[in-house]
């Protein structure tokens, strides 16, 4: 081989390796630890339906208070969505007002309305279900919410499911009737609930 064939053959050979580093660092994903500030997607899917688990005892929910049959699982959800849409319980604006108590409490990321990474919240299901194995009256909260951080360019760098269930032993129990007198215990529950799961989700991130 010439001198001149060396040459062509090392000059290849460099452009390959500068292609292949370039497209591996284009190919590269933000590590979730190097991310210091983030915004928090206000627009968060949830169910069109809550899950009432065991209505038993649901009249309270039932328009002019109700009478009647036991109800199941998706009408009770109907008739507590409507409950929730008088009383203004917007289950969406809780769980975002939620991450940003715990990521502003817990030192997680920075919140900037010009960050890069956007923190996209999904609802994936929530609602009330009996306190214990047993039964009874009494109901405690139940949520399940996926978190993401999406990078600029719209690659999700990392993702994280996690929930609470109503046998919780973190949340306080009401009974439907309770809830259905005073609707800022439904409000309490899902801030209770939300903030756990929130902090939950949000645990591996922190600096």
């Amino acid at each position: 081989m010439t001198r001149s064939q060396i040459r062509s053959s090392l000059a290849a050979l460099a452009i390959s390796v500068f292609c292949c580093d370039n497209a591996g660092a284009q190919g590269a994903q933000p590590d979730p630890g190097s991310i210091r500030q983030v915004v928090i997607d206000s627009e968060i899917p949830q169910p069109e339906i809550p899950l009432i688990q065991s209505p038993g005892n649901f009249k309270a929910f039932l328009i002019g208070g109700g009478i009647g049959a036991a109800l199941d699982q998706t009408s009770a959800g109907k008739a507590f969505r409507e409950y929730m849409r008088k009383n203004n319980i917007d289950i969406s604006k809780i769980v975002l007002e939620s991450f940003k108590r715990v990521i502003e409490e817990d030192k997680t990321f920075a919140l900037g309305a010009d960050a890069e990474t956007k923190l996209k919240l999904a609802i994936n299901s929530y609602g009330f279900g009996a306190a214990g194995f047993m039964g009874g009256n009494e109901r405690k909260p139940l949520i399940n919410i996926t978190a993401s951080l999406v990078s600029s360019t719209g690659k999700v760098v990392w993702k994280k499911t996690d929930y609470i269930t109503n046998l919780s032993k973190l949340t306080q129990a009401y009974t439907y009737d309770q809830l259905a007198e005073n609707p800022q215990l439904t409000t309490k529950s899902f801030e209770q609930a939300s903030v756990i799961v929130s902090r939950q989700i949000l645990a591996g991130l922190k600096q």
